[in-house]
């Protein structure tokens, strides 16, 4: 009989619980996801449209030997990450290493020449002041022609120095240009970048021009675009920023570094934009397409919501405006909706399911679910 009770004191507080939770749980339910909101606004603005571009490397260079010979090393590979200074390749140098020896050699047997005729000059300096002296403590002690002489010498001596002063300048510029050409045969990276394509193995004998590989700088990197000459070149070079997409990673990049090309193509009637890109945390390579959206320097008028707003799934873009449910309560209602273009405070949009003063769920979307309820909080509540 005891255990009958305890059994059903159990069942019932069993049964309590559960209505208990399942009334903590409908009460949630019938409250809702706090969201904030925001309404939607009719705007004019300057109208911008979308155009297409690519990636290009900001620096490309097919890296050239200056000198004629035979590859000797090249153990880079294409895919390769490259700094400035890096060696490349190099070419076999030992016929160059001996010419410059050689020049040395010289060299040094010209400026032991000067040596000498420093030394002669000297001489002959000293005997003409002998004369040129004695000539004027007693007159005739030396004759005229003597000293004529003396001063004859004197001057061919100095005519041998100059001349020993030059062959040695000579000499010493023909060292400097075999040195240069033996540090030639060591080609080096001209900036840090990535090694694309190669040309030259080892083995191989290339001829001055000849490329060892193609590198494409790393780091900075170009979006160019060609816009229809109907867009304002001026008002294009006054931009101070633009935004440029890629699409398929939704990846965006300011560029502050814009350049009009004041060109125009008679036949496509386009001009070119570019925009240097410094991406530092995104894999860009050249030739990816990308987008951005330019000023026309025209107006129109166009709903904008917030940016936090746009919410994004395979179906495209969307954004959840305030309802009412079968209940009477505020639900969530997604509507679908085609962003044309970002602006300072916003962003311009189409959609045939919103209106001026619809409120927009700003904060709190990425919890909800179609036709979830909501309570909506104040601006000021934190």
């Amino acid at each position: 009989m005891f255990r009958t009770l305890i059994i059903k004191a159990l069942n019932m507080l069993l049964v309590i619980t559960c209505t208990t939770l399942f009334s903590t749980i409908t009460f949630a339910q019938d409250q809702g996801s706090e969201v904030k909101v925001k309404p939607v606004e009719f705007k004019s603005a300057e109208i911008r449209r979308t155009v297409i571009g690519n990636l290009r490397a900001y620096q490309r260079s097919d890296v050239a030997s200056q000198e004629s010979g035979l590859v000797v090393k090249a153990d880079r590979r294409e895919g390769q990450v490259v700094k400035k200074g890096d060696i490349l390749a190099e070419l076999d140098s030992r016929k160059l290493k001996l010419e410059v020896e050689q020049a040395d050699h010289d060299v040094q047997i010209k400026l032991a020449v000067i040596q000498q005729r420093k030394a002669e000059l000297a001489t002959y300096q000293e005997e003409l002041n002998r004369r040129t002296k004695s000539q004027e403590l007693a007159v005739g002690a030396v004759s005229k022609e003597a000293i004529r002489r003396a001063k004859m010498v004197l001057t061919v001596a100095e005519s041998a120095q100059k001349a020993a002063e030059s062959d040695y300048k000579l000499a010493s510029a023909y060292l400097s240009l075999l040195k240069v050409r033996q540090d030639d045969t060591v080609i080096r990276a001209p900036f840090d970048g990535n090694i694309v394509k190669k040309h030259a193995e080892t083995g191989e004998w290339v001829n001055p021009g000849g490329p060892i590989v193609t590198l494409i700088s790393s780091g900075a990197i170009e979006a160019v675009f060609e816009v229809s000459e109907n867009f304002s070149m001026q008002r294009l070079q006054s931009l101070k920023t633009i935004t440029v997409n890629l699409k398929e990673r939704n990846i965006q990049v300011e560029s502050k570094n814009i350049k009009v090309i004041p060109d125009v193509d008679p036949r496509s009637r386009r001009y070119i934009l570019i925009a240097v890109l410094k991406p530092k945390n995104h894999f860009f390579a050249p030739g990816m397409t990308v987008t951005a959206t330019i000023p026309t320097n025209e107006e129109g008028d166009y709903l904008v919501i917030p940016t936090d707003s746009v919410m994004r799934d395979s179906g495209g873009e969307f954004a959840y405006k305030i309802g009412k449910g079968s209940d009477g309560n505020s639900v969530a209602v997604p509507v679908s909706l085609r962003v044309h273009f970002a602006i300072d405070d916003g962003l311009c949009i189409e959609s045939s399911d919103l209106r001026k003063g619809d409120l927009i769920v700003v904060e709190g979307n990425e919890r909800l679910r179609p036709m979830s309820p909501v309570t909506i909080l104040k601006a000021n509540k934190t």
